[in-house]
């Protein structure tokens, strides 16, 4: 739980309409009983002038205290946030807030104003639904004192909340065919000294007693031993195209791209995998695939910042650096499939050797207007453009999914991952 943080604001007091009102009355009567010359007229006026001489506005407080406190300042799409304030203004009567959201936070609750020790209390709860840096509020507070009579306004600006988008695209994890030669929790072709059994061979000198296979030396009539794989890492690269952003918000082909990354990142890196991210399109990021328990944090970090890139930007990358993706990496392509970079670098990979899957998160057509002519020529022309892709993909061999942002990729990774990558002999 995060301290409350306390400001002090310079604040000035301004009469309201009550105010106004009671000064008008006042005049009023005094202004009837002159021109009647009927004093008992006057005493109409003694409690609007009462009021305002017990609360001259010269002895009205000049400054407030306010602490913020908000819980947590990094979270989840769809997690809760709480937001609380304190106001301390002396001689308060009643304070009035609203919480300024962006469009992606939805307030769930907004309790009333209550008196606490320190002075009026408040309490929000926000929902963020789309991930990104969001600058949370600001309060517009409203106090009014002296019996309603004077009323201030001011900003309560609130801190910048960090909204991580949501995982869960894969269900399982697998491997390719072809690995590392490091240690991990994959099994592999290699044999080794994993769990997995892999096998049986007649017995040697050096071999263990408890790997002797009894029924198979029974059989045969001769001592066999069993085999186990050996136990590898997988290094998987993610590729992100954030050089366009189709859709509508909340789904846009970014939305969908930076989601599938987390959660491919987080799948693979909680099994001591070795996950690297490399973005085309923008500005060009790219994190060498890693293991360590800070990767996972890394990774989100550098895939928030895209949020905010100029999608007019070209870097001109379509080869990414040998030095990123070393020999035996799986390359995962997350892309629209709007950009020709994109398909520049998945050709390039291939002829390096690379074994790839690429994820079409496109899931909406163009608005090309509304001449119903122009229309179907436009779509048309569109949809043999992008099927030109897919058949330049499927002539490489490059296998290629659509997903919406709901499905598993699980069974494509294991599809693609078992496939004999270019240029290696099953």
């Amino acid at each position: 739980m995060t301290e409350m943080n306390w400001h002090t604001y310079a604040i000035k007091f301004s009469p309201t309409p009550r105010l106004r009102r009671l000064a008008l009355l006042a005049a009023m009567a005094v202004a009837a009983a002159v021109i009647s010359s009927r004093g008992e007229l006057a005493a109409v006026a003694a409690a609007p002038l009462v009021l305002l001489t017990l609360h001259p506005r010269s002895a009205l407080p000049r400054r407030a205290r306010v602490g913020v406190q908000l819980h947590p300042t990094r979270c989840l799409e769809d997690d809760e946030l709480t937001v609380s304030l304190v106001v301390n203004v002396p001689g308060a009567e009643r304070v009035e807030a609203r919480l300024i959201l962006p469009t992606a936070m939805d307030l769930l609750l907004a309790e009333d104003s209550h008196v606490v020790d320190a002075g009026w209390g408040l309490e929000w709860t926000v929902t963020p639904h789309r991930w990104g840096r969001h600058d949370l509020g600001p309060v517009r507070l409203r106090v009014l004192t002296a019996f309603g009579l004077y009323s201030t306004t001011f900003d309560v600006p609130l801190a910048r909340v960090t909204v991580y988008p949501g995982g869960g695209t894969v269900a399982s994890t697998h491997a390719p065919r072809e690995l590392p030669a490091r240690l991990g929790e994959h099994p592999s072709r290699a044999l080794g000294s994993g769990v997995e059994f892999g096998g049986v061979r007649p017995f040697a000198a050096g071999d263990r007693r408890r790997d002797v296979d009894w029924r198979t030396s029974a059989k045969h009539q001769k001592l066999f031993v069993r085999q186990y794989a050996d136990e590898r890492t997988v290094d998987l690269a993610l590729l992100l195209d954030v050089g366009a952003d189709a859709g509508e918000p909340g789904h846009s082909s970014l939305d969908l791209t930076v989601r599938a990354a987390t959660g491919l990142a987080y799948s693979y890196l909680r099994l001591h995998d070795r996950v690297g991210v490399v973005t085309i399109g923008g500005w060009t990021r790219w994190l060498t695939p890693d293991s360590s328990v800070r990767q996972l944090h890394r990774i989100a970090e550098l895939v928030m910042d895209v949020r905010g890139d100029d999608m007019t930007i070209d870097t001109g990358l379509t080869r990414v650096p040998r030095a990123v993706l070393k020999p035996g990496t799986f390359v995962v392509v997350l892309s629209p499939m709007l950009d020709r970079r994109a398909l520049e670098a998945v050709v390039d990979l291939h002829a390096r050797g690379l074994g790839m899957l690429v994820v079409d998160v496109l899931i909406s057509e163009p608005d090309v207007g509304n001449q119903a002519g122009l229309t179907d020529l436009a779509l048309r022309l569109w949809r043999l453009e992008r099927e030109a892709v897919r058949v330049e993909l499927s002539g490489l061999g490059v296998p290629l999914i659509h997903w919406d942002g709901i499905g598993d990729l699980s069974a494509p990774l294991l599809h693609a991952m078992r496939a004999v990558p270019p240029g290696v002999r099953a």
